[in-house]
This record gives C-alpha cells, sequence and structure tokens, in this order.
C-alpha cells in the first residue's frame, strides 16, 4: 500500500500543477500555438516562441500525469483489489484520462470551443479528486474519537461543499471560454457592459459571481463545521481552515481579473487558487472517509451519546426553543425544495429573476414547507415515537406539545399565502397552500398509512415548488413548467425507496405500508432500477421539445447515467451500502441538474 500512497501523493501533485499550467496556457493565448495534436507543427518537440514552449510543456506533463495514473491503477489491482472503493477509483481514473486525452486534442483541433475547454477542465479536476482520495484512502487511518453519525455527516458536508466548488469552476470556465470575463467591468457589484448585454455575456458573469457567494457561505459552513471538531479531528481542521482561507484569496484574485483588465499572470493563478481550494476540500472529504474506516466501538459509542446528552441540557432556553420549532419545519428537506424553486425562477426567466421577486416567493416557499412539515409531525407523532430515525424529533422527544405544533404550522401556512398574494401573485399562493393541503390531507392522513404508492402519489407535494417558482416568474404555467413537476415527481420513488431500504425495520414496527415492508427488499430494488430508467427519459424530453439545449442533454445523460448505475449495483448486491450510497447521490443529482437547467438556461 506505501507503493500506492506515493505514486498517488506524487501523481496528486503533479495533476494540481497540470491543471495550474493549463489555466496559464488558457490566460496566455497558448493553446494554439502548436496548431496540430499530439504533435507539434509535425515534430516531438518544436524549437519556438514562448508560447509554443508553453504548450508543449503543458503536454509533456500530462504525458508524466498519464504514466502515473498507469502505474497507480497497476498497483490498485495488484496489491489493493480486496478494497472495493480504490478498486472503483483503479477503474475510473484510466477511462478519465482516455477521455481527458480526446478532450485535449479536441480543443486543438476544434480552436479552443469553450464547451470543449469546460469538459477538459471538468475531466482534469475529476482526475484530480481521485488521485487526492486515492492518496488518503491508501493509508491507515487514526482510531476515531468521534461518533460515526457525527463523521458521517461531516464528510457529506465536505463533498458537498466540493461539488458545488466543482460546478462553480466548471461555470467560471465557461466565462473564461465565452469571452464573458470582462462583461461586468466593476466588482463586485456588476454593470454590464453595452456589447456584453445583447449575447447574455454579462448575465453568464453574473451568475458565476451569485454563485460564488453561495458557494463561500456554503465553505464558511463547512470550515466551522471542521474547527468544531478540533478535538476529534485537529488534521481535518487544519485542512478546512486552510480551505476557507484559499477560498477568500481566490474570490479576491478574481476581483482582480476585472479590475486589472484580464492579466494572463493573475487569470492563471485564479484557477491555481481555485484548484488548490478544490483539492482542500476533496481531501477533507477523504480524510473524513477515511476516519469512518475506524469507527470507535460500541461501548465507546454509548459513552460519547451520553456526553453529548450532558452536553445538550447546559443549551440555553431560548435557543433550545427556537432550535425546537425550527426542527419542526425539516429544514434539510426544506433547502432543497428552495433550491428547485429558485432555479425554476431562472429557468423561467431565462436568467437571475430580480431579488424583490426572489426574497419572497423563498420566503413563502419556506413557510409553506415548513406549514406541511409541521402539521406531519403532529399528525405522525405517533407513529415517529416507534421509528428510531424520528424518536429524536421535537414532538416525540417531548420539547413541543402537540397543539402547539399544530398552531405554529397553521399560522405558516396562512402567513405564507398572504406573503405570496401580496409580493408575489396569486398564482403562486394557491400552488403553494395547495401543496400544503395535499401533503397533509393527501399524503399524510390518507396514503402514507394505506397503501405501498404513498410514495408515488405523495411525490406531487414535493414536485409543487417548482410549479411554484415558474408561477412567480410568468404568472402561468407551460409545458416545460409541467415536466420541471415530472422530474421531480419521478424522482422521489427511487429517493425514498432507497431510504426505505435503510429503515425497513422501523417500518415494519410503525405499521407503514412502504414498498419493502409489502413487496419485500427485491421488488424494491426492482423499481428503484425502473423509475431510474423512467426518470432518465424524461430529463431528455426537455431537450427534444426544444426547452433546453445541449449543455443540459450532456448533464442529464451523465447524472441520470450515474443513477441508472447505483440502481443497477443495488439490483445486483444486497447490501445496505448501495442503498445508502443511492439515496446519498439521489440528493445531489436533484440539486445538480436543476443547476445544469439554469446554466443551460442563462447561456441560451
Amino acid at each position: 500500500m506505501k507503493f500506492i500512497q506515493r505514486v498517488a501523493w506524487a501523481a496528486t501533485v503533479i495533476t494540481y500543477f497540470l491543471i495550474a499550467l493549463g489555466g496559464t496556457v488558457l490566460a496566455t493565448d497558448s493553446g494554439l500555438s502548436c496548431p496540430d495534436w499530439p504533435l507539434c507543427f509535425g515534430q516531438a518537440y518544436y524549437s519556438g516562441t514562448f508560447h509554443v514552449f508553453l504548450e508543449q510543456f503543458h503536454r509533456f506533463t500530462a504525458a508524466t500525469v498519464s504514466v502515473l495514473i498507469a502505474l497507480l491503477a497497476v498497483g490498485i489491482i495488484e496489491w489493493a483489489r480486496k478494497d472495493r472503493a480504490l478498486l472503483t477509483m483503479a477503474v475510473a481514473a484510466p477511462i478519465l484520462l482516455a477521455i481527458q486525452i480526446v478532450l485535449g486534442g479536441l480543443t486543438v483541433l476544434w480552436k479552443l470551443p469553450p464547451q470543449i475547454i469546460t469538459a477538459h477542465l471538468g475531466t482534469a479536476l475529476a482526475l484530480f479528486a481521485i488521485v487526492v482520495t486515492v492518496a488518503v484512502l491508501s493509508g491507515k487511518p487514526a482510531p476515531s474519537k468521534e461518533h460515526p453519525a457525527k463523521t458521517r455527516k461531516f464528510a457529506q458536508l465536505a463533498i458537498s461543499n466540493a461539488l458545488l466548488v466543482y460546478i462553480l469552476m466548471l461555470l467560471g470556465s465557461y466565462v473564461t471560454g465565452s469571452g464573458a470575463a470582462l462583461a461586468c467591468p466593476g466588482w463586485p457589484f456588476c454593470t454590464p457592459a453595452s456589447w456584453a448585454v445583447s449575447n447574455h455575456l454579462a448575465s453568464i458573469n453574473m451568475l458565476h459571481r451569485v454563485y460564488a457567494v453561495f458557494v463561500g457561505l456554503v465553505t464558511l459552513w463547512t470550515v466551522i463545521s471542521a474547527l468544531r471538531r478540533w478535538r476529534v479531528a485537529r488534521g481535518q481542521a487544519i485542512v478546512g481552515l486552510v480551505g476557507g482561507v484559499l477560498f477568500v484569496w481566490q474570490a479576491i484574485v478574481g476581483g482582480l481579473i476585472v479590475l486589472l483588465n484580464e492579466p494572463a499572470f493573475v487569470a492563471g493563478l485564479h484557477l491555481a487558487l481555485a484548484t488548490a481550494v478544490w483539492g482542500t476540500l476533496v481531501l477533507l472529504a477523504a480524510l473524513a472517509s477515511n476516519q469512518m474506516r475506524a469507527a470507535p466501538q460500541k461501548q465507546e459509542i454509548e459513552k460519547m451519546e451520553q456526553a453529548e446528552a450532558e452536553a445538550k441540557k447546559e443549551i440555553g432556553l431560548v435557543r433550545q426553543t427556537v432550535t425546537n420549532y425550527v426542527d419542526l419545519m425539516k429544514p434539510h428537506v426544506t433547502v432543497l425544495l428552495l433550491g428547485v424553486t429558485a432555479a425554476a425562477m431562472a429557468i423561467a426567466n431565462q436568467g437571475l429573476p430580480p431579488l424583490v421577486l426572489v426574497i419572497p416567493t423563498l420566503l413563502g416557499g419556506a413557510m409553506a414547507a415548513g406549514s406541511a412539515n409541521c402539521i406531519n409531525c403532529y399528525i405522525d407523532r405517533d407513529i415517529d415515537q416507534i421509528m428510531g430515525r424520528t424518536q429524536r424529533r421535537s414532538l416525540p422527544s417531548g420539547r413541543v406539545e402537540p397543539r402547539q405544533a399544530l398552531v405554529f404550522g397553521i399560522i405558516l401556512g396562512i402567513s405564507s399565502f398572504i406573503v405570496l398574494t401580496l409580493f408575489v401573485n396569486l398564482l403562486s399562493a394557491v400552488l403553494a397552500f395547495s401543496a400544503i393541503l395535499f401533503y397533509v390531507f393527501v399524503y399524510t392522513l390518507w396514503l402514507k398509512r394505506s397503501t405501498v404508492q404513498n410514495i408515488v402519489i405523495g411525490g406531487a407535494a414535493g414536485a409543487m415548488p417548482v410549479l411554484v417558482g415558474w408561477a412567480a416568474i410568468t404568472n402561468n404555467l407551460s409545458m416545460s413548467a409541467i415536466w420541471l413537476f415530472a422530474i421531480i415527481f419521478f424522482w422521489t420513488p427511487p429517493h425514498f425507496w432507497a431510504l426505505s431500504l435503510l429503515i425497513l425495520k422501523d417500518y415494519e414496527k410503525a405499521g407503514i405500508p412502504m414498498l419493502p415492508v409489502i413487496k419485500g427488499e427485491a421488488e424494491t430494488r426492482r423499481q428503484i432500477l425502473l423509475y431510474s430508467l423512467l426518470l432518465l427519459a424524461i430529463t431528455l424530453v426537455l431537450f427534444a421539445m426544444g426547452a433546453m439545449g445541449y449543455l443540459y442533454l450532456v448533464g442529464a445523460v451523465i447524472l441520470g447515467g450515474g443513477l441508472v448505475y447505483l440502481a443497477i449495483r443495488l439490483w445486483r448486491d444486497q447490501s445496505k451500502k448501495w442503498a445508502r450510497t443511492l439515496f446519498w447521490y439521489s440528493n445531489m443529482y436533484l440539486a445538480a441538474i436543476f443547476a445544469i437547467m439554469v446554466l443551460d438556461r442563462v447561456i441560451h
């Protein structure tokens, strides 16, 4: 394993250098200094200008990375084939490398098209993530002093943050490749240049900036979470802090690109710093994942839970009360719903919608989702006391009285209707209120305890936010909005059935007729695969009807293919591992595919 680890770290360093060098090649307009590929002016090495040297140096560095990737794959297959995670990466790395090489050639032969440049960077970053992860996972994990659930939660946060940075970098690459880097002469605020308005370049630039602010907030959250774990994972805390500092510096350098009129050195430094941020977040996620391999024993976990319970008693009364009521609103679910609402608004507007409309729409949507969830908690408080996953919620644990929860939910619902009616429009208010009624009366009171189709039909409530977002912009509903609704509707069954496989015993104890309880796990896995295939087909309809472009098509195929792959693995493998992986991936899938929709519409 030492050989694998050493090769992986060497590949990490050189791959990072390759990506930074590639950014310099693009920033200095050296990409076409060698007009042919893989040779340069028909020669293996051509002595010419500095630009020619830079391009050839980039190619030779890529060749070095290729050799290291090959050695890494061979080493893993030879000495670590029993480690499924490492073996998967040993297979994925050469495939990504082949794609990377082809894209590198196409960037030259097709004269630097921005889409190919973005894809070229995307595969390079994915390779970088793989070698970093292999370098960490091939090492021996230190004994864990933290509850496994907390480690897993932090690992998921780090992975999510890394994926957001990944999308940000791809968007930044497209900004550079499309010529939108100077579409907004000022910084941090945008005053669009006249030449950049008609071709949407200013919108692309502004989307990159707004999204960067969002990613910055998530990064801050990750850094704070890492620092809170200083006593149990000091190394991860340091890596998280370094990542946060690097993010601030790359943001400053990004501003200098505009203020200094895009000098080559600054543009290259911006990509180098962004890649370093990506690398630190991947490293953070890998370290946390590796820590989970050394989970503490059962007795140690019980001691940790007891200490945590005692610590919670010290929390102030006001803070605890607010936390209890927020918990009733199921904020982890609400955030995802608000994300697709905002995405639907951007898609309908074909660009960033005005904040004066976004803020009340999201506020009203948050209150509507919170209302439905509060009333759901009130109705299901009997079964929540039985199920291990829900016993710690505010109602079953006795931290909030049932009547207070019901009143709070009703107040949120009425407030949502008022806010949306006064500050958005009546249609969006009616749609949001209809979602509350459907979730409470159709799903919670009727379907959930009576039929295995509860999740299938009940998914309509979770799909309503996209209609609310669309109606907020257009004050009507078109076929495009209906297909957005359909995507979430058909995404819901595989997402929740994967969860039901993980907590099957809870549903059995509570008497909830979920699919695996009534039809069995084998049938559930088959249905997850069928719905995943159906979802992939439905996502392609938006491209077929002309509502989305080629960027969306590529993203939908890749993301949908990933979901289908995991569904196949779940179908063939009876372990809980693939159900957990598919459940987590389905969350990321929904966020990513709507992000790609927004990007596709802004570009076009």
